[in-house]
């Protein structure tokens, strides 16, 4: 593991460099793993830590890294917006194409860092060999407004009946209710660009030989999907994410959040594509 500060612009960010594990065959390929937003990144640090670990046995390089504004990076949060994370996520991936010199590169990402990595993944020279996406988001606009509820119940919450009756306690507590979301800023222009650039209204922006979706809105993403530049998208398969779990809140910190079934979908793809 080898921890990284690159710049993209004048952007500091912090990257880690997992190399394949000395007892495996090192194969030609490397995995960018793109991060979800906010409280949904704790909450889905620990997946990417076993990802990780079963991608670098399996012989891949992967890069974990953190967008301008979060994480390691530099950045305060409210620096965090939707168009320079796809630009860090670019430059991630060259980075670790220029330090695995593999010859295939892959990405996966959780939530909105699903939609990060599909809407990067046009601006690399060569098409991505795997798009793995875990419930990316299918609107912004309800997302949004998602964290914008889950947030004014996490604040309910902790004040229990005083947050319903004190508007002094709303306002000094959560004084512009869109603008944070469990604890991050959430600016307009970068809430703008989440409602403009993700959902149904768009065309389907990946660009990978293989993409494999898992979410529970499978007619959603089956509808978004259909239209898509076959070219750029040759095969493209959805399924159920068979998943209830509740990424965007902050109860229950320390609770470890691994999908099993997740990360063998993932290493079965793609060790399915090496030896195809």
């Amino acid at each position: 593991m080898t921890p990284l500060r690159f710049l993209r612009d004048a952007r500091e960010l912090f990257a880690l460099h997992l190399e394949p594990s000395a007892d495996a065959a090192a194969r030609d390929h490397a995995v960018l793993l793109c991060n979800p937003f906010g409280q949904e990144a704790i909450r889905a640090h620990r997946l990417y830590r076993v990802l990780g670990d079963r991608l670098t046995a399996a012989g891949f390089h992967v890069l974990r890294f953190d967008y301008y504004g979060s994480g390691d990076s530099a950045g305060d949060d409210a620096a965090f917006d939707l168009d320079g994370a796809i630009a860090d996520a670019v430059a991630a991936g060259n980075l670790l194409l220029q330090r695995s010199r593999a010859g295939k590169l892959s990405c996966l990402g959780l939530r909105l860092g699903g939609n990060i990595a599909a809407l990067a993944s046009s601006h690399w020279a060569e098409a991505l060999d795997h798009l793995l996406l875990f419930e990316p988001v299918a609107e912004g606009g309800s997302h949004l407004l998602a964290l914008q509820q889950s947030n004014a119940d996490t604040m309910a919450g902790m004040f229990g009946s005083r947050w319903r009756i004190d508007p002094a306690l709303r306002q000094f507590n959560l004084p512009d209710p869109g603008g944070e979301a469990l604890g991050f800023a959430l600016t307009p222009a970068c809430k703008a660009q989440i409602a403009e650039r993700i959902g149904l209204h768009q065309p389907w922006p990946g660009r990978a030989r293989n993409t494999i979706i898992l979410t529970p809105q499978v007619d959603a993403f089956t509808a978004w999907t259909a239209k898509r530049d076959l070219l750029a998208s040759p095969r493209l398969h959805v399924a159920p994410s068979d998943s209830d779990i509740d990424w965007a809140t902050n109860s229950a910190l320390n609770t470890a959040i691994v999908p099993r079934a997740w990360v063998d979908h993932a290493l079965g793809a793609l060790t399915e594509a090496v030896h195809a």
